[in-house]
């Protein structure tokens, strides 16, 4: 399973990577009548090579230095504030004694090295590199013949609905990545400014960020990543907006940003194909996720929207057989009378 897992985390992030640059694909091939495949593929390749480099010069850069000064200067202040709050004379010490009792807050006890495990993370993290670009490549260069491959494969009499059903398919993935991606962009960009608005200053970028990221995984995610900002905002009261009730505003604005999310933005950006009720989606995550790890989350929504397009195909033609048997009894009396 660890193996299978180790190939299908590039092959994911690949196929993500993939869906993303499709547009760029469409356009080159339909607007610019650029046909050959594999000069498509470089000049995409070429492309994403260059905003890879931008992203890593500027902005990654800034969250990489605000992340390990968050760390080093933020964290340390916002422990012992909750061990000031929470001493022996409040009344909620009894909860910070349990959460002390399975959460280290200060220096731990000693970890004990593994060494075998250390390589198999360095392993895996160094096949991902090496393997997404590859993955990618072939995807985009070879999909077509990739497709008739698997298609060839299945008898004939089924061929029709193999094709019609990937098709589906397809549509409902590339909807879900395209619109996750932009619902990702939007909500770092938005709440980055809703962040210095409120007096985050530098930490704004950071806290930005980490909500557009783990909003990856839908209603439970930009909740984690709130988690952050939150506990920041007690040790920061006097300079931040709202001032005491910093904390609860953030709260409460966070709430706002996933209902007009959720209600308006993901309606705009993606279609109804996709769309999904949230116990669903949940469910989709906790089954996927626990069978798969970070790989599960990631092909969580399509996987289930894909089952989801394939049934109501098998619907579709149950009842397209519904009324063709109903014509055919209606003739049969016709021919009778």
């Amino acid at each position: 399973m660890k193996a299978f897992i180790a190939i299908l985390l590039p092959f994911s992030i690949a196929l993500f990577i993939s869906y993303l640059v499709a547009p760029v694909f469409k356009l080159l091939e339909k607007r610019i009548k650029q046909k050959n495949r594999l000069i498509n593929t470089v000049l995409v390749f070429s492309g994403i090579t260059v905003l890879l480099i931008l992203f890593g010069r500027f902005a990654g850069l800034l969250i990489y230095e605000q992340g390990i000064a968050f760390l080093q200067n933020d964290w340390p202040r916002i422990i012992d504030y909750f061990q000031t709050t929470f001493n022996e004379d409040s009344i909620f010490h009894p909860i910070y004694l349990w959460i002390e009792e399975r959460v280290t807050f200060g220096d731990g006890e000693p970890i004990t090295v593994d060494i075998f495990r250390i390589f198999q993370s360095i392993t895996t993290i160094i096949i991902t590199i090496v393997l997404v670009p590859v993955f990618l490549f072939f995807i985009l260069n070879d999909r077509e013949r990739i497709f008739e491959s698997l298609i060839s494969v299945i008898p004939k009499k089924y061929r029709v609905h193999a094709i019609e059903l990937s098709k589906r398919a397809n549509q409902v993935v590339e909807n879900y990545f395209n619109g996750r991606f932009i619902s990702m962009f939007v909500m770092a960009i938005f709440f980055t400014i809703v962040f210095f608005i409120l007096g985050f200053k530098e930490r704004s970028v950071l806290f930005g960020f980490m909500l557009g990221f783990f909003d990856v995984v839908p209603y439970v995610g930009p909740f984690i990543a709130i988690i952050l900002p939150v506990l920041y905002s007690f040790t920061e009261r006097d300079t931040l907006m709202f001032g005491q009730y910093a904390p609860l505003a953030i709260l409460i604005i966070n709430i706002i940003g996933q209902m007009i999310q959720n209600n308006i933005a993901q309606p705009l950006f993606m279609a109804k194909e996709t769309k999904i009720h949230p116990l669903l989606v949940l469910s989709a995550f906790v089954f996927f996720g626990y069978l798969f790890g970070v790989v599960g989350l990631i092909l969580a929504i399509p996987i289930t929207g894909t089952i989801k397009s394939t049934l109501l195909y098998v619907r579709e033609l149950n009842e397209e057989k519904l009324l063709l048997d109903k014509e055919e009894m209606k003739k049969i009396r016709e021919a009778k009378e």
